[in-house]
Parts: structure tokens; C-alpha cells; sequence
């Protein structure tokens, strides 16, 4: 079966002027549904966990009552052995320990008797349940070994880990070949847990452990309503910056190769003052030539001959990067491996490739991991014949990608239903724009451009950008110079000081910040638990901002559903905000495709704020592969563009507004807002389209964390366990409970310490604290370097935490060896209880307790691009 569903852009009217969403909504829902976690929990261990911990409380507050009335007992006692006894027992008693044979005398009398009888009774049971624990927690791991078993054996999963790690797939298929009740080594059956809390608990968009699909707005009042079960096929993609590197490389001792590779002139070229500027590969410097008359006949155009014309010159011209050598194809082509093999022909790489192409043709039918695993045997081949001599240092993975799409129409979404949440999201990412680190980068650059060139001028865009790193690399720190590399380039630990005397409106900008800050701390402090803000609160902030403040045109919200049952009208929790102009769309559009499933054209809409141009490279990821949404690209250094319709970045110009710097075509004065809708973070790219994003473009600066916005973080690590509530804002959550907590204080299984042991001593801890048994974990290091945060950057991601999960226990046992100095839990919102029913959907190991056969719930995202026309 086959969507018909098109996927169009467009938008819909969410009821307000100005607001609106885009028609189209990317549904990213978890391969397996939650009921795979369910049964690789241990219940019946963490029942009786429970009961020993209830067991502890009341023997710790009865004890405490009973050695508070042996007080008057002691007292009246005389001389005698009965003293001492009655002593003793009433320590034991306060201090819920096992009195001592001598310590317990006959009578104690006043009624205390039978009430100390009940109480070691109960110290009784206590032991029996500690000393039957690990029996039952070994029996119900091997339970749970058969739960991971089936689930492990699902295409999705296993086709998601021969993907991720070809020898954890080795392991997994020994195990599964293997007779029922076979246990797995540890590490393996530590690292398939893992793996399968990420495939359930998460929509990670590695591999086949999320299913991808475009959803649509429908007038019923339904809120998520998927038209029966799914069916999924794999999006096979190569590894398209290696597979141009490994070309690239091959071609520079290949001349008949280099033949067949395309030559044009650097894009950035631009000339000034007498001499041809141009960016290099690695953009650390503008590097000039002189502009001599012969050179500019060579680079005018038409170029279709230039690498004749430019002759015995044409080798040390593309030595410098005046002349870019690229392989013939496209950095956003719809084929690499076809359009390459035909553009190269009979030439051994061009055997190679189509070798490659014809296997990966066939791997998303392969019917079963050892046909996958030939398949990738014959591309790693094909790969090989690229990289030559260099064949033994391929990766072991990721020569290609595979991504799931869904064969099937994606949900619809009733926008009754939605409006009033969606209403919500608008205000609050209108809130947000007071906070976006770029507006003061834009209002920095405009003051400084009027001060270097005038107020109303106009450059060239290379000008301007040489200009601009000259004068800021070294700038003193409280500079408005110095204040804009800080934002720039915020991991070199030069913070921007927040308030510069030399630039007034920062000094508004920060007042502006301050009150927003306090519209919604200030009832946070007061109300320790759950705070919900009126939208109007935040509504009457942004209006009293300063006009030059304007929210990102375009932004992705990534929320999920929390009810109420009945889902009218919907409840939301917001995961964070990206890119929009189509980002998320754009990349879904482009797996559709690559999968075989017919989809319409995918545009972006016309803005207020310029003709968009496209800043189409790849940048060395696969994941910035995506449909163009602009007519127009930027053509780049070191990027190919997909057709003639290109504006070089030679063509462009800065002019100086009233309202700030605005960027242009030199030659025919179009105002132009460069769009990026790839996958890779903006503070990622080469630092030129940085600079264009950040300046000139319209997307959510990379820094900006909304959460820590409305639920401050701590600034350092605290000395104990700090709680922050839960933050909604009408009907969209904000902000999660969150615990902040010192990593030393978390108790660790040590040496000669049982498993269940340590379970106790956590789940002890935990009860302690109020942290909830099943929570996301997350690491953090406040307060040091920014690089230092950088290098803890992959610990930051949040894993999920079940106690009743033995293994899960182990590996974020294990994750403390590494973690920062500050682990984060936040509250399992929405509960696995919320997560979508899809009839059918996915793939089933064994019904879940309470679910009608064939439904099953699975954890959902929604990608919702709201607009601020």
C-alpha cells in the first residue's frame, strides 16, 4: 500500500492575524510500541523493593514512637539487669535494629510488650523479603531475557542495529541462532537493552528505530487519528561525503577521472580594491590574487570550456581555489550513485558505483539480516575500489544511511482540536524572541557597519565579512566588536558582558529580557509544584519590548500529546524548537522520495522578509540532505549546485537600513534571506553561513534553551538535591519537573555489592528524594568552559531510566563513570499511558496487558512549523 497523501506546503489559519501553521506536520513515532519496555520490567521485584522500603519506614517511625515511650520505662527501672536491657533495646529500636538477645528483658509492661513484639515481627519480615530479593530478581531477569529476546528479533530493531554496529549485530544473530532461553553475554544483553529503551522510549531518528511520515490538518475532531495499520520501508542513502571524498582523492592521481569532474569558478569570488578576493575550502581566511585582465577574461563568463581556456594555469589556479574541481553531481542530486555512474561511464569508478547503486537498490527488500549483510559486503567492495590503496581505512559503518519512511498515509491531526494549543505555541515563541542571542548579533553588526561604512551604505558582501573578522578577532572583550564575536562564536569563552555602554539598545534589549524574565520567575518561586501561566502573560511582555525585537519568522516546534483522554482540546508538551522554512518537512520530502512514495513538490512560501536563497551544502553530513524549498540556491565554496538558477556569493551586497543590515543582489537589488533546512546545528557550519544565518537569515539561534527560560537551571553544582516544577503555559508544558543533583551523592554499586543490593540503596535514594521511578537521565557540567560542556555534549542527551529494569539500572550505573559533575532527571511527561494507539502499528512480540490485539501504543512526536507573518 501507498500513500496518496501528497505533502504539499501550505498553511492553515490558527484563528489569530499573522498566525499560522503549515499544512504539512513531519509524525516521527518509535519503531517498537512501549509495550516492549513494559515486559522487560521486573515487576514482581519492584513490588516487593516497595514493600521492603514501606517496611523500613514503618519500622524507622514506630521504632522512633516506641523508643520514645521506653523513655519513662528506663526511668523507673531501678538497679538491676533490667536497666541496661531496656537501654539497649531502646537504641535498637530508634536506630530500627535487631535487639540483641540480653537486650530484650521478659516484660517491659505499660503495654509495650505486645506493640515490640509486632515490630520485630515486622523487622522479620523485612529480612525475609531482603533475603528472597535476589532469587526473585535473578528469576524475573531471565524472564525479561525472553521479552528482550522477542523484541530484539523484530526487523526494525535488528535491522536498526546491524546499522548502528555491525558486530553488535553479529552478536545479536549468534544469540538469536541459539536455542530458546539462551542467556547473552552481559555487555551484550546490556547494550540490546539499551538499544531497545532508545528504539522505544525515544523517536531517534537513527535507522529503522523511528518511523517517519507526513501528517495533515483535517476539519473532524479527532485529535491524532491514523487510517489503519502502518507499513514502513527503509530510505537507503550512501555516505554521500565520503563517497565524493574517496572520488576527490582518486581523481587527484586519476587524469582521465579528473577529466570528467566539473570546473567553475570559486562562488565567492569577488572583486575589490584590484584584486580577486575568495573563500577557501576551509574558510579560515579570505585569500586574494590580483585581478589581472587575463584572469578576468578566464573567469567571465560562459565557463562551459574553462578548463581549456584557462590552460597550462588551469593546475595552480585550482591549487589556490580561484578554480573548484568538484564531482559531477550535485550536493542535493536525487541519485548520487545513478547520476555519477552515468556521468563517468565506462571508467572504473563508474563501475564502482554502479555496483554500489544496484546494491543498494536492493537492501530495503532484502528480506532478512545475512542478505543485508551481503549487501553491504558488495558496496564496502565497491567502496573499496574508490579508496585504493587507502580500502583498509574505510569505516567499519555508515558507507551508507538507512532511514524509515512510512508506506502508508501519515495521521491527521483535527485542527479544532489543536487550534487553541497551537494558539499558545505562537505566543510563546513570540515571548522567545526577546532571548534569541542573534537579534543582538544583528543589532551588534548594523551599529558597527554604520560606524566602518556609513549609515546607509552599501558593500559588497566580501567586504564587508573580511572586514568584519578583522576587526572582532581581537577586539577587546565589553567592545561592541568584542560583544559580537562572543556571540559568535560562543565557544571560545569570551560570554558577551550583556550590557554595552557604546550601544544603547543592548541596554533595552537587557531591560526588555529582565522584565520578561520576571513575568514568569516571579510565580516560580512562589509556587513550588505545578505553575501554569496565562498566554496573556506572556502576550503583554512582548508587547511592551523594544520594536526592534521581532520573533523568528519560521520556527519547528517539537511537542508531543498529553492529553486529556478524550483529547479535546489537545494538550502539549514542547521538546524544543528548531529550524523552520520547511526543515523538517524538507528532509522527511526527500526520504518519501528516495523510498518510493509519491509526494508533491516541496516549496517554501514567499516571507515579507526577502526572496529566499537556499544555502544547499552539505557540509560533510548526510543528514543536510534534503528537497530545495527555494527557487534560488547560494552558490558556495566547495558545494555543487543543483541547477543553473544560482546566486553567487560574489553577487551579494550589504545595505544599512534604519532597521538594520539587509542583504542584497549586487546587480539587481533583490532583498535576499538566506534559508538553510539542513539537519546539522547552524553553530556547526563553516563559519560563513554562520555569519549569513545569524545576520541576514531567520532561524532560532542555536544557544537558545526555552526551558531553562521558564525553569532556570542551577549556575554551579549544587550541594544537594534541588527540585524545579513543572512550567505550562495555557496548554503547552514548558518546562518538566526536574531534579538537579550532585553526581558524588547518587549511591554506586560497589565492589562485593549485589545486584540487589544496590537496587535497594537506589530505589531508597530515590524515594527520598521524590524522583520518580521511570524518568529521563541526562549529565551536565555548569559552570565550567564551554568546550569542556562541548566534550560532555553526548552525555547531555537524555536516556531513560526504569528501576524495575535490572539492566537499565546497570548501564546508568555505569554512565556515572563518565557523566559531568551534575546529572539531571526529568519526569516521564508524557506517561508511556499517553502514547498514540496505532492500530497495527509497527512491528508485535506478544500483546501488552489491558491492549486489545492488533493496537499498540507508541511514543509520537509531532514536528509543528508555526509562522510569524
Amino acid at each position: 500500500m501507498v500513500s496518496t497523501r501528497r505533502g504539499l506546503p501550505g498553511r492553515v489559519e490558527i484563528g489569530a492575524p499573522g498566525r499560522t501553521a503549515d499544512a504539512a506536520v513531519v509524525a516521527r513515532a518509535a519503531a517498537l510500541p512501549v509495550a516492549a519496555l513494559a515486559q522487560l520490567r521486573c515487576a514482581a521485584t519492584w513490588r516487593s523493593v516497595q514493600e521492603i522500603l514501606a517496611v523500613r519506614d514503618r519500622l524507622a517511625a514506630e521504632g522512633r514512637r516506641l523508643a520514645g515511650e521506653l523513655e519513662p520505662v528506663i526511668g523507673a527501672a531501678g538497679p538491676g539487669p533490667v536497666r541496661p536491657a531496656l537501654v539497649a533495646l531502646r537504641r535498637a529500636l530508634y536506630n530500627a535494629k535487631r535487639p540483641g538477645r540480653r537486650a530484650w528483658p521478659v516484660e517491659i509492661g505499660h503495654g509495650l510488650d505486645p506493640r515490640v513484639a509486632a515490630w520485630v515481627a515486622d523487622l522479620d519480615r523485612h529480612d525475609a523479603l531482603v533475603t528472597r530479593l535476589p532469587g526473585l530478581l535473578d528469576q524475573e531477569r531471565r524472564d525479561a531475557g525472553e521479552a528482550l529476546r522477542r523484541w530484539a528479533g523484530t526487523d526494525a530493531f535488528r535491522f536498526g542495529v546491524l546499522q548502528a554496529g555491525p558486530e553488535m549485530s553479529a552478536a545479536l544473530s549468534r544469540w538469536l541462532a541459539g536455542p530458546a532461553g539462551g542467556v547473552p553475554p552481559r555487555q551484550v544483553a546490556l547494550r540490546l537493552t539499551r538499544y531497545l529503551a532508545r528504539v522505544v522510549a525515544k523517536t531517534s531518528p537513527h535507522a529503522t528505530f523511528m518511523m517517519a511520515a507526513l501528517g495533515e490538518w483535517s476539519d473532524d475532531g479527532e485529535p491524532v487519528r491514523w487510517d489503519g495499520p502502518w507499513e514502513w520501508r527503509g530510505a537507503v542513502e550512501p555516505n554521500v561525503p565520503l563517497l565524493l571524498g574517496l572520488l576527490t582523492g582518486l581523481a587527484r592521481t586519476d587524469d582521465t577521472l579528473a577529466a570528467l569532474f566539473d570546473v567553475r569558478p570559486n562562488p565567492s569570488l569577488d572583486e575589490d580594491d584590484g584584486r580577486l578576493w575568495y573563500l577557501t575550502g576551509q574558510e579560515d581566511v579570505y585569500r586574494g590574487v590580483a585581478a589581472s585582465e587575463p584572469l578576468r577574461r578566464l573567469l567571465s563568463p560562459p565557463h562551459d570550456d574553462l578548463r581549456v581556456r584557462a590552460g597550462g594555469a588551469f593546475g595552480r589556479l585550482a591549487g589556490l581555489g580561484v578554480l573548484e574541481l568538484r564531482p559531477p553531481v550535485a550536493d542535493q542530486a536525487a541519485a548520487h550513485l545513478a547520476g555519477l555512474a552515468d556521468r563517468l561511464g565506462t571508467h572504473p569508478a563508474g563501475k564502482a558505483l554502479a555496483a554500489a547503486q544496484e546494491a543498494l537498490t536492493r537492501y530495503p527488500e532484502a528480506a532478512g539480516v545475512p542478505e543485508r549483510e551481503a549487501l553491504r559486503r558488495e558496496v564496502r567492495s565497491a567502496f573499496a575500489a574508490l579508496a585504493g590503496n587507502d580500502a583498509d581505512r574505510l569505516p567499519d559503518r555508515n558507507l551508507f544511511h538507512e532511514n524509515a519512511v512510512l508506506t502508508t498515509p501519515g495521521p491527521w491531526l483535527g485542527l479544532a482540536a489543536w487550534r487553541p494549543a497551537l494558539r499558545d505555541l505562537h505566543v510563546i515563541t513570540d515571548f522567545a524572541a526577546v532571548f534569541d542571542r542573534d537579534g543582538v548579533a544583528r543589532l551588534l553588526a548594523a551599529d558597527l557597519f554604520a560606524e566602518w561604512f556609513g549609515p546607509g551604505e552599501q558593500v559588497p558582501f566580501g567586504r564587508f565579512h573580511r572586514t568584519l573578522a578583522e576587526r572582532t578577532h581581537r577586539a577587546a572583550p565589553g567592545t561592541p566588536a568584542g560583544e559580537l564575536h562572543a556571540l559568535m562564536y560562543p565557544w571560545q569563552e569570551r560570554p558577551p558582558a550583556g550590557r554595552t555602554p557604546a550601544v544603547p539598545r543592548l541596554g533595552e534589549l537587557q531591560d526588555a529580557r529582565t522584565a520578561a524574565l520576571a513575568a514568569v520567575r516571579g510565580p516560580l518561586r512562589e509556587t513550588p509544584g505545578t505553575l501554569t501561566i496565562d498566554p496573556e502573560v506572556l502576550a503583554g511582555s512582548a508587547a511592551g519590548r523594544p520594536a526592534f525585537v521581532r520573533p523568528v519568522g519560521s520556527l519547528s516546534c517539537f511537542v508531543q500529546t498529553i492529553g486529556p483522554p478524550d483529547g479535546t482540546p489537545v494538550r502539549l508538551v514542547l521538546n524544543g524548537l528548531g529550524p523552520g522554512h520547511g526543515a523538517m518537512r524538507s528532509r522527511v520530502h526527500r526520504l518519501l522520495r528516495v523510498a518510493g512514495v509519491p509526494v508533491g513538490e516541496n516549496r517554501l512560501l514567499g516571507t515579507e522578509r526577502g526572496t529566499p536563497v537556499e544555502i544547499t551544502g552539505l557540509f560533510g553530513s548526510n543528514v543536510n540532505l534534503r528537497s530545495p524549498v527555494a527557487a534560488q540556491e547560494l552558490g558556495y565554496p566547495g558545494a555543487v549546485p543543483r541547477g543553473p538558477d544560482t546566486c553567487a556569493m560574489g553577487d551579494l551586497a550589504v545595505r544599512h537600513e534604519p532597521g538594520g543590515l539587509v542583504l542584497t543582489h549586487m546587480t539587481y537589488g533583490t532583498r535576499l534571506m538566506p534559508v538553510y533546512t539542513g539537519m546539522v546545528a547552524p553553530m556547526l557550519l563553516p563559519r560563513t553561513a554562520r555569519l549569513l544565518l545569524q545576520v541576514f537569515g531567520d532561524m532560532p539561534s542555536p544557544v537558545t534553551d526555552l526551558e531553562s527560560v521558564f525553569s532556570p537551571r542551577p549556575e554551579s553544582v549544587p550541594s544537594h538535591v534541588v527540585r524545579r516544577g513543572r512550567v505550562t503555559v495555557g496548554r503547552v508544558t514548558v518546562a518538566r519537573v526536574a531534579w538537579y543533583v550532585p553526581s558524588r551523592q547518587i549511591p554506586r554499586r560497589g565492589k562485593g555489592d549485589s545486584e540487589a543490593a544496590h537496587l535497594l540503596a537506589l530505589a531508597g535514594w530515590f524515594a527520598s528524594h521524590g524522583l520518580p521511578e521511570r524518568c529521563f537521565v541526562s549529565s551536565s557540567a555548569p559552570g565550567t568552559q564551554v568546550r569542556e560542556r562541548l566534550r560532555l555534549a553526548r552525555h547531555a542527551k537524555p536516556t531513560y531510566l526504569d528501576l524495575a529494569d535490572p539492566a537499565l539500572v546497570a548501564l546508568f550505573d555505569r554512565g556515572l563513570d563518565t557523566s559531568g559533575p551534575m546529572v539531571v532527571f526529568h519526569e516521564l511527561l508524557p506517561d508511556f499511558e499517553a502514547a498514540v494507539v496505532i492500530a497495527g502499528g509497527g512491528e508485535r512480540s506478544g500483546e501488552r496487558p489491558g491492549e486489545r490485539p492488533g493496537e499498540h501504543r507508541h511514543v509520537t512526536e509531532y514536528v509543528v512549523e508555526v509562522n510569524h507573518d
